[in-house]
């Protein structure tokens, strides 16, 4: 749907920040849909179970909200996504994504992921209930995951947004639980290592330090560095329409810019040989 900007090679110092209620949650636009309106759903522990619409930034900033959605179950993690016209989460205490349309506000579909751990089994490192993580790119819908085949280890699965098949399914070798969160771009799953306030024991700094590109089939080695001035991400998520991310950093909802370069991860494979997954 939209055009590969290229490969990621820089996450610029964040903008648009603005202070919530809450600690943890995510917050995206829908990359089907131009205009301003963004979706907002902050993550409290079992209670979970709202998504807000705004109109735009300022009316978020204003705390003046469009329009509520009660969703028809709870929700486990900041995973959702909006993509035309629907979000899609991870019901709570279950492997299953439910697709609920905001037009009829209705649910219209569900599907199991059968292998995938969940309800803390393996989160991100900083817990949330966040063991499945839907994101959205160049390419479509993704669901990011682990599994006790995969021996914890991250997993991408592609989904179609409409009939909710699984379209193809990649596992890396970088252990879920020692990631902060990830996020897909051009078909590229990238994953950020970042310090969490009170905890001493991360010596590796804030990173972009994994990278999976599924059109390859292959790790591609990769350190950026992600600014993290309030050192608590509780989700990122990648909009291919401003080719932005969405972050959610200790209270404070944020927008990282992004830099792109040669050459484009979604061209196949180049000559190098690929990483071992070990």
């Amino acid at each position: 749907v939209f055009v590969c900007p290229g490969t990621l090679q820089k996450v610029l110092e964040p903008t648009s920040t603005h202070e919530s209620e809450h600690q943890s949650g995510a917050w995206c636009k829908d990359p089907l849909q131009a205009g301003d309106r963004i979706y907002v759903m902050p993550w409290i522990p079992y209670r979970t179970d709202t998504l807000t619409e705004y109109a735009s930034w300022e009316d978020y900033v204003a705390a003046r909200h469009t329009t509520t959605y009660r969703l028809p179950n709870r929700v486990d993690g900041t995973g959702f996504v909006v993509y035309d016209g629907a979000v899609f989460y991870n019901k709570e205490r279950t492997r299953n994504i439910v697709k609920y349309d905001l037009r009829t506000r209705i649910k219209s579909g569900e599907t199991v992921i059968n292998t995938a751990n969940y309800h803390d089994t393996s989160p991100y490192r900083w817990g949330g209930k966040t063991d499945i993580d839907l994101a959205v790119d160049e390419n479509g819908l993704w669901v990011i995951y682990a599994t006790e085949g995969n021996n914890g280890r991250l997993v991408v699965s592609q989904l179609n947004p409409y009939t909710l098949r699984f379209e193809g399914t990649w596992e890396t070798g970088y252990d879920k639980r020692s990631a902060s969160n990830a996020f897909m771009v051009c078909g590229v799953l990238y994953v950020l290592r970042s310090v969490y306030v009170d905890d001493d024991s991360e010596a590796a700094g804030n990173r972009v330090d994994y990278a999976f590109n599924t059109n390859a089939n292959r790790e591609e080695p990769v350190s950026l560095a992600f600014p993290n001035p309030y050192q608590f991400v509780s989700s990122v998520d990648y909009n291919p329409r401003d080719n932005q991310l969405y972050v959610w950093n200790n209270y404070f909802v944020v927008r990282y810019s992004l830099e792109f370069g040669p050459p484009d991860p979604s061209a196949g494979p180049a000559t190098s040989p690929p990483l071992s997954t070990t």
